[in-house]
């Protein structure tokens, strides 16, 4: 893995959807992947053999997820000066949620590669661009009910601690239409858990949102 990779990444290499790869892995939070870990590819993946420059189709092929830096907890590793790279101009932003940020964005922290908003439990969490719903189901990391949706520009949103999904993996949806709504967080505080991602890369979603 490359660094700033992430399972959309290794995704998109390979040809295949995040959702298929998430479910032939088991991979309940697509945002988690451990150095080391062997991620397996199959359904007519299309694959690069380094033994030689041909493109080959594996039927089952594994994929071996390689030690990045020294904190391994999430798949990207972000560096601080990161967030002050160029990232692709885009309109029609808008808030997923109504409420106060009560958490800031720090890539370097475990559980800060976003924001946290809180609100009211069971407010509407909306889609803040148009896009694809990549992942919509149970999360592993410690984020509840998480919904990935994927922009233009290869621009990724992620939405959790939320009470219910509303949206299929698959399914187009507009800026600003409801996805979820808001649940509450393992400390108890009714928030969603809100992150931009650039080419796996967390940036602070206030670059793209004006909260």
């Amino acid at each position: 893995m490359r660094p700033g990779d992430s399972l959309s990444n290794i995704a998109s290499r390979h040809n295949i959807s995040v959702a298929e790869l998430s479910r032939i892995n088991n991979i309940s939070n697509p945002n988690h992947i451990r150095a080391g870990q062997t991620l397996k590819i199959r359904g007519g993946a299309k694959v690069k053999d380094s033994r030689s420059n041909q493109n080959q189709y594996a039927s089952n092929r594994n994929y071996k997820v390689p030690p990045a830096n020294k904190n391994t907890d999430h798949s990207v590793q972000a560096s601080s000066t990161y967030t002050n790279q160029p990232i692709p101009k885009m309109g029609g932003w808008h808030k997923p949620t109504q409420g106060q940020v009560i958490r800031s964005f720090n890539p370097n922290l475990p559980g800060h590669k976003g924001i946290q908003i809180a609100g009211n439990f069971n407010q509407p969490v909306n889609s803040a661009n148009n896009g694809v719903v990549v992942y919509a189901g149970q999360g592993s990391g410690g984020f509840g009910q998480l919904v990935m949706v994927k922009h233009a520009n290869n621009v990724y949103t992620a939405y959790g601690y939320l009470s219910s999904v509303t949206v299929r993996e698959g399914q187009k949806v507009s800026s600003s239409q409801q996805i979820g709504t808001m649940g509450t967080s393992p400390e108890g505080k009714n928030i969603l858990h809100f992150e931009v991602r650039v080419n796996g890369n967390p940036i602070n979603p206030t670059r793209y949102v004006n909260f």
